[in-house]
């Protein structure tokens, strides 16, 4: 038994920061609040809509719009 010694290093064991997900989260904004943390709320400028899909027509949409052409196959 003499060839055992102890460690008596201190071990430190750090919580992980919370991720962005988490931040964002309704519990963890409230949380802050009743803190008195500063919270910023900033809106994304196409947040909530499909602006950027449905605000502008290409000129392939226009050609499909102008396009008079049967492309049916014959039935029997």
């Amino acid at each position: 038994m003499s060839g055992f010694t102890q460690d008596w290093e201190p071990v430190v064991i750090r919580k992980r920061a919370p991720t962005s997900a988490a931040r964002k989260d309704e519990k963890a904004v409230n949380a802050a609040r009743r803190a008195g943390a500063e919270i910023e709320t900033v809106r994304k400028a196409t947040a909530g809509s499909n602006r950027a899909a449905s605000s502008s027509t290409s000129l392939n949409t226009r050609k499909l719009g102008e396009d008079t052409e049967n492309l049916t196959h014959e039935k029997r």
